[in-house]
């Protein structure tokens, strides 16, 4: 499964889209992290830059990344990458060495969950890089630090799982408009649930811990039956995932 998963790996990070992305977002961050300290734009933003500026820039940042743009940006990745092998009628078939559609599915789950989390990480990298131009060593503050850490690599769990649900949309839709549009959908739906009442719903919603650690967290230590309980319920979700897009893959018959 190897030489699968290098191959796909390669052929994802050759897609143009992703150095564009991460371009403007180093550009943006760069400038926000100077704007916001100006006095002009903090009386304009209503915002306190004591708390949304120097050890705590790094996880404000994170917000903009894996709340909504990051889930979009992986949405329209991942559609273009699979749908249009679909289209193609090279995503299921068993093309490289008698490999069978089981095996090929996996490899590129493998590469679109391990590519999420490097995303992540490498968010993280160009938050920090903009902030240290910006504030110096101060966004090392150790305890600050270890707790935006944690959280970004929470992220990325919370990511990987997402990129398995896209892709086991992309599989049971065959049409990326629609999976774009469900994605859509599920962005709404989560906004909903976390600022509702509805407390059992939101304990068994795989988007509730993602939104509670970055919002109602923020700056904050997250207490450790929070993390236990948010990453079981993602984990149970991304074994859900993974399986509904084997089953449906085995299912496909051209």
């Amino acid at each position: 499964m190897y030489p699968l998963t290098k191959l796909y790996a390669r052929k994802i990070y050759r897609q143009k889209l992703i150095y564009i992305f991460f371009a403007c977002f180093f550009i943006a961050s760069f400038f926000y992290a100077f704007l916001i300290s100006t006095p002009q734009m903090e009386d304009m933003l209503n915002i306190n830059i004591g708390i949304v500026g120097r050890k705590n820039f790094p996880e404000f940042m994170m917000r903009f990344y894996v709340g909504t743009v990051g889930i979009l940006f992986n949405v329209f990745l991942l559609t273009l990458s699979i749908c249009e092998e679909d289209r193609n009628k090279m995503l299921y078939q068993p093309l490289l060495h008698g490999e069978n559609r089981s095996r090929m599915m996996r490899s590129k789950i493998y590469v679109a969950v391990s590519m999420s989390i490097i995303f992540v990480l490498l968010t993280a990298f160009i938050n920090y890089t903009t902030a240290f131009m910006r504030w110096g060593y101060e966004i090392f503050e150790q305890a600050a630090f270890i707790r935006t850490v944690i959280k970004y690599l929470l992220s990325g769990i919370y990511m990987s799982v997402i990129t398995l649900g896209i892709i086991t949309l992309c599989i049971c839709t065959r049409n990326a408009w629609k999976t774009i549009l469900f994605v859509i959908i599920y962005l709404l739906i989560d906004q909903f649930i976390y600022s509702s009442n509805i407390a059992l719903l939101q304990k068994i919603w795989v988007g509730y811990y993602l939104n509670l650690w970055t919002f109602a967290y923020e700056y904050q230590k997250i207490p450790f039956s929070e993390v236990l309980i948010g990453i079981s319920i993602m984990v149970l979700y991304g074994i859900i995932f993974f399986q509904i897009s084997l089953y449906r893959t085995k299912k496909i018959d051209f």
